[in-house]
């Protein structure tokens, strides 16, 4: 069979009934049997029990060892029996080749001969001993018989009740898990109810959801790798089209003497020179996502690091009608970081929010302790996230907003893994986005 051959479907419920049925007979048949055992060393039991009391009754009262006792004691006991004395005469006479069957017979035990006969020797005193000699009795059992009867029906509730264990135990939650893997692959979203179980098959559960995840982990990552080759091509283009006419309208506008301006004109130079930067900053961003180099670390504040950026943002916020405010309650905390690297993730979250509040509002940034690391929060006043943005995070290419790129978390994300960091995206519970940047103290 080749290898992409399915092979021919044989269900586990089928496959454990079959070989249950099977148990089921075969233990039937062994119970049959074993009944029959039984029944038969009890009827060696009675025929002992029977024989010990008469050859006592012949002891207690001393009766003559004689034919006429024996043939007496013969219609009594429906039994043949021989009295033998120790020169090895019986009575009644006995002769052939029977004399010398009886003398390899051992005392009290039941012996089966030839013929279906059984025979009993059983010692009476120092010169004699009696001989009980009767029929085998038939084996009366059959699958009809009440005892076999109510065995078999015994035997039988047992079986089912021990297979709706097997089944409940095993068939079912297989099935059930199997039933399970339609879409399983697709989504982290479902959890078999399996993986509770601490067998074999919560084992199995556990290493397919395992499986899922890594599964999954790869495809992220591999989908992750082309939007950065196609990102690269893009970007490389655009930087080498977008940085030469922009450097020489930066170049322009320094060498433009702003005092000789009126100020209309002077305020629209300062507009020209701003949107130059964001420009610039937007063509760094790109690089940075296609090409990024470790950042060059060094002793530096957070709190500098932010109000650093705050102060370069405070007229962009102002025109847009937002207040920046910016708390710290760790004005001495040290971090090691790129300063650059850092104002950029941290220009990424401002401005979100400053795009976030279109009829103004209040974007508060606080620095704080958290665990021995240091936790700046920005929290904006305005619509908070959706369930869509949440879910997506800083996922690359993902933006709800018109225009937008999804490129600016993920910038702010893969500059604050760089530093060993970490970025959690919430809303406030009385509204507003929340978005919480954790960095390792130095």
């Amino acid at each position: 069979m080749s290898p992409s051959a399915t092979p021919p479907h044989r269900s586990l419920a089928a496959r454990l009934g079959g070989v249950f049925l099977l148990f089921v007979i075969a233990g039937s048949l062994l119970l049959v049997i074993w009944l029959g055992k039984q029944q038969q060393a009890e009827a060696e039991r009675v025929f002992l029990r029977l024989a010990h009391t008469d050859a006592d009754f012949v002891q207690r009262l001393n009766l003559p060892r004689s034919a006429k006792l024996a043939e007496d004691l013969q219609q009594l006991l429906n039994m043949t029996i021989y009295f033998r004395d120790e020169a090895g005469r019986f009575e009644p006479a006995l002769t052939g080749d029977f004399i010398q069957v009886l003398k390899e017979v051992p005392r009290n035990e039941v012996r089966d001969l030839e013929g279906g006969q059984q025979v009993l020797i059983l010692r009476l005193d120092a010169r004699h001993d009696m001989i009980f000699l009767r029929s085998a009795p038939e084996a009366t059992l059959s699958l009809w018989h009440p005892a076999t009867r109510n065995a078999l029906l015994a035997f039988w509730l047992l079986s089912a009740a021990l297979g709706w264990v097997v089944a409940g135990q095993v068939v079912r939650p297989v099935a059930r898990l199997t039933r399970g893997l339609g879409g399983f692959f697709e989504s982290r979203n479902h959890v078999p109810e399996e993986t509770k179980r601490g067998d074999e098959i919560g084992e199995l559960a556990r290493a397919l959801t395992q499986a899922r995840d890594d599964l999954l982990n790869e495809r992220e990552k591999r989908e992750q790798s082309e939007r950065m080759a196609l990102l690269g091509r893009v970007a490389t283009g655009l930087a080498h089209e977008i940085k030469n006419p922009l450097a020489a309208i930066q170049l322009h506008t320094q060498l433009m003497d702003g005092t000789a301006l009126d100020a209309e004109s002077a305020q629209s130079l300062q507009h020209v020179q701003a949107e130059a930067r964001v420009i610039e900053g937007l063509v760094n961003q790109w690089l940075y996502l296609t090409r990024p180099a470790p950042p060059k670390m060094q002793m530096l504040k957070p709190g500098e690091v932010l109000m650093e950026t705050v102060e370069t943002l405070r007229a962009q916020a102002h025109h847009a009608g937002v207040q920046l405010v910016a708390e710290t309650t760790l004005p001495s905390a040290q971090i090691q970081g790129d300063r650059a690297r850092l104002q950029q993730a941290f220009r990424n979250v401002i401005l979100n929010g400053i795009q976030a509040m279109p009829r103004g509002g209040e974007m508060r940034i606080e620095i704080g302790d958290d665990a021995g690391r240091c936790r700046l929060t920005f929290q904006d006043s305005g619509t908070g996230f959706s369930e869509a943005a949440l879910a997506h995070g800083a996922e690359l290419f993902f933006s709800e907003k018109e225009g937008g790129m999804g490129v600016g978390l993920n910038v702010v994300q893969e500059i604050i893994s760089a530093h060993g960091g970490g970025i959690m995206l919430k809303n406030h519970p009385q509204g507003g986005a929340v978005v919480v940047i954790a960095l390792p103290m130095a």
